[in-house]
C-alpha cells in the first residue's frame, strides 16, 4: 500500500497536512469515481497513525504503526465497507450454517457493522494517538446504519477521526452530511493524468481517458478486451444501416450493465455534438457522431437518454437479457 498521494492530489494534501492537529472529527471526501478518493483517505489514515511522520505529513513507512497498517491489523484503525468489497472468506463462521455463509454478499453497510464500532470508539487509543474510522463508500449505508453512525458523529469521542468517502454524497442523509467537513476532489487536468498513465506503463490512450470521463484510475483499469468490444459496438452504431436486431445480436453475450453505460455515453455525445459540436467521451468518434445527429431530432435524443437512465436501474437483473437488448436498440433506432 502506497504511503504517498497521487500527483494531482498535492494541493489537497498540503491543506490536509496543515490541518493535521486540528482536523475536524469527521471528513467527507467526495468526488466522481476513479480519481483516487479512497487512496487519499488511506494515505491520510496511515499518516495520522504514523508515529514518525515526515515534515510533509506523510507516514514514514518504517515505524511499528506503519507496519501494522500495512498488515491490516492496526489496533487504532477500522475500515467499514460492504461485504461485497471485503476479501472473500470461504470459511463458515461459528454459529453460522454453510447455507448462510454462501449468501450473496451485501452491497450495503449494515447497522451491525456500525454498532460493532462501539467498543473501538469507547476505548482509548492503544498508541496514545488518533483512532481512525474509514467508511467506504459512505452512501452504501442503509438508513439503520446511517442513524447508528449519527450518534457517534454528534457526540464524537476524543481523538477519533471519521473519514467518509463517497461517490454520491447527495445519497447520504442530510443529517450525516451536515456533521462532516466536506472535501471535494475534482478531476485532474488531462495532461497530468496522461503523464501519470504513461509512468504506470498503462496502455490507456487519450481516447481511453476521455471515455473514462478523464478519471485516470478508471482509465487505467479498463480491460483491453472490453475496449475492443466497445469499439466494435460503436462501429456498428455508426452505420445507419445496422438494424436494432443486429445490434442486439452483437450484445447478447455481454452483461447489460456495461452496455447501458456505453450507450449512455454514446447518447450523451450525440447530444453534445448536436448542441456544441464537441464530444466528451468518444472523442475518436466525433466525425461519425456529427453525421448521425443530422438525422436525429434533439427531443428524441433527450427522451432516449432519459429512458436509458431508467434502464440503468434494472439492467443488473433483467428478466430476459435478449429482450432487454431488443427493447434498448429498437428504442435507439427509433430516434432517427
Amino acid at each position: 500500500m502506497s504511503i504517498n498521494y497521487f500527483p494531482w492530489q498535492e494541493e489537497v494534501w498540503i491543506r490536509l497536512a496543515a490541518m493535521r492537529e486540528r482536523l475536524p472529527h469527521a471528513l467527507l471526501i467526495h468526488g466522481r469515481p476513479g480519481i483516487g478518493k479512497l487512496h487519499l483517505a488511506e494515505v491520510l489514515a496511515r499518516s495520522l497513525l504514523c508515529e514518525n511522520p515526515s515534515r510533509h505529513g506523510l507516514a514514514c513507512g518504517a515505524c511499528l504503526a506503519c507496519g501494522w497498517f500495512t498488515a491490516g491489523n492496526h489496533p487504532d484503525y477500522r475500515l467499514v465497507q460492504p461485504e461485497i468489497l471485503s476479501p472473500a472468506d470461504e470459511d463458515v463462521e461459528p454459529g453460522e450454517t454453510y447455507e448462510e455463509s454462501k449468501k450473496k454478499p451485501s452491497k450495503q453497510i449494515k447497522i451491525e457493522q456500525i454498532r460493532a464500532l462501539s467498543d473501538f470508539l469507547n476505548v482509548g487509543s492503544h498508541r496514545n494517538g488518533f483512532r481512525v474510522v474509514l467508511i467506504y463508500p459512505a452512501e452504501s449505508m442503509n438508513p439503520g446504519s446511517a442513524n447508528a453512525l449519527l450518534k457517534s458523529l454528534e457526540e464524537p469521542s476524543a481523538g477519533v477521526i471519521f473519514l467518509l468517502v463517497s461517490h454520491q454524497p447527495r445519497k447520504l442523509f442530510a443529517t450525516v452530511r451536515s456533521r462532516c467537513h466536506a472535501l471535494a476532489l475534482s478531476l485532474p487536468p488531462r495532461a497530468l493524468s496522461l503523464r501519470w498513465l504513461q509512468e504506470q506503463a498503462s496502455k490507456a490512450t487519450a481516447a481511453t481517458l476521455a471515455f473514462a470521463g478523464d478519471a485516470p484510475l478508471e482509465a487505467a483499469s479498463l480491460p483491453d478486451g472490453e475496449a475492443d468490444t466497445r469499439r466494435r459496438l460503436f462501429d456498428l452504431l455508426g452505420q445507419p444501416a445496422t438494424s436494432a436486431l443486429s445490434l442486439a445480436d452483437f450484445c447478447q453475450r455481454l452483461q447489460p450493465g456495461p452496455v447501458v453505460d456505453w450507450m449512455l455515453k454514446w447518447t450523451y455525445d450525440l447530444i453534445a455534438v448536436a448542441s456544441s459540436g464537441k464530444a466528451r467521451y468518444s472523442i475518436d468518434q466525433k466525425e461519425t457522431l456529427s453525421q448521425l445527429v443530422l438525422a436525429m431530432p434533439m427531443l428524441k435524443l433527450l427522451r432516449f437518454y432519459s429512458a436509458l437512465s431508467s434502464m440503468k436501474a434494472i439492467c443488473e437483473h433483467p428478466l430476459n437479457t435478449r429482450l432487454f437488448f431488443d427493447d434498448l436498440f429498437i428504442a435507439y433506432k427509433g430516434i432517427g
